[in-house]
């Protein structure tokens, strides 16, 4: 194992000039490795910081700091032509489709190629190069602020060693999926996770993702939704961190409660100070507007499922299906279908009326290349509600 980077080459680019020079030619190539370094601590949206691209034979670090126009490379991560590939690109789809505003189209994740071709599951990016090419990165520059200028010589090889062996890398598993005819599967997993990426819960419906939102009965919930709402809506606006607002149990706290005036609110015991100087009125209007909602708009509920009757015994007989499934496919059972996964299936076929569904994601064990494993064994086990 060696961790000599001599090989890794770049340049770094500040001019658009360049910048359309270079997206031209990944146009002609058909596909280019793509990473982002990026600062998300006290901020509601990601703070893009450094964007690495490579081609074949060509690696460019794209300084969003200061080159004015960075639109060709906002087109080309929209252009469903080009294949751009990443490496458990979760975050990076996420901040790219801000920064973009747009939709990113026809990612290939290396990650998920490995897990599909039983390289290793949830691989690292430095596992992965380790095992291609027996070469040890550096990670020591993974958590330095890439929004300091300049940015180091150490930074800079660090960003281009993300893309150089990502673009060598890239060809061999293309080459593995087509052989095992799971390229068509692989794609479908890939267009999902843009999916999930991209797509925006509305703000009423921010409260389902609150832990302990199952204290919540009856117009507590009403109350609790108002408030999930006023908070994400507040974060986006000010760019914060949900938590720097208000944390998930000073809302579950509040909904219970109830808080009437100002005083009221000293007694939420996770309630900071500072949020209610800044939030009180706010927060008390939030509370008034879930009082206030009729019985008929109150929101269903989201239950402790392992309280529900009935749910530990079909959720095992789903985690066996899945399991099952997972052996013939030769994938591990996680990635055919987590806990969260089937969970979402109980919330789906038990709690959601028609209404909810068409404006929530269809849980993925009933959707893409799992619909056919899973959909008529599902509905079996939970339709109707044992």
């Amino acid at each position: 194992m060696t961790n000599q980077l001599s090989d890794v080459t770049y340049r770094l680019i500040n001019a658009t000039k360049q910048l359309v020079a270079f997206c031209d030619q990944a146009k002609t190539q058909g596909w280019v490795a793509i990473d982002t370094e990026f600062v998300r601590e006290r901020t509601y949206y990601a703070q893009l910081g450094l964007v690495q691209l490579a081609l074949a034979d060509d690696v460019i670090l794209v300084d969003p700091l200061t080159i004015d126009d960075l639109e060709p490379l906002w087109q080309l991560i929209a252009d469903p032509e080009v294949i751009k590939v990443l490496h458990s690109g979760g975050e990076d789809i996420e901040l790219l489709a801000h920064c973009a505003q747009r939709t990113p189209q026809n990612f290939f994740d290396s990650q998920i190629a490995a897990t599909m071709l039983g390289l290793g599951d949830a691989m690292g990016y430095a596992a992965m190069v380790a095992q291609f090419f027996g070469v040890e990165l550096d990670k020591s520059q993974s958590r330095t602020n890439w929004l300091a200028r300049p940015l180091t010589p150490e930074q800079l090889v660090y960003a281009a060693a993300d893309v150089y062996y990502l673009a060598r890398i890239y060809p061999q598993l293309l080459e593995q999926l087509v052989a095992t005819k799971r390229l068509d599967m692989f794609a479908d997993e890939c267009a999902l996770q843009i999916a999930k990426r991209t797509t925006r819960t509305p703000d009423d419906l921010a409260w389902r993702d609150i832990g302990n939102a199952w204290q919540c009965e009856g117009q507590q919930r009403a109350v609790l939704q108002e408030l999930a709402a006023w908070r994400l809506a507040t974060a986006k606006a000010q760019d914060k961190p949900l938590g720097f607002i208000v944390k998930d149990a000073a809302l579950v706290d509040l909904a219970r409660r109830g808080p009437q005036t100002m005083s009221h609110l000293g007694g939420v015991q996770e309630l900071h100070p500072q949020a209610i100087r800044r939030y009180g009125e706010a927060i008390l209007q939030a509370v008034a507007r879930g009082q206030a909602r009729a019985h008929e708009d109150i929101p269903a509920p989201m239950p402790r499922l392992d309280f529900e009757p009935g749910y530990k015994v079909v959720f095992k007989k789903l985690k066996a299906e899945v399991k099952q499934q997972a052996d013939a496919l030769a994938l591990p059972a996680p990635f055919v279908g987590s806990r969260k996964q089937i969970n979402e299936l109980f919330h789906w076929y038990w709690f959601s009326d028609e209404a909810l569904k068409r404006r929530l994601p269809t849980p993925d064990l009933i959707s893409g290349w799992r619909k056919a494993l899973f959909k008529t064994k599902v509905e079996a086990l939970l339709l109707p509600r044992p």
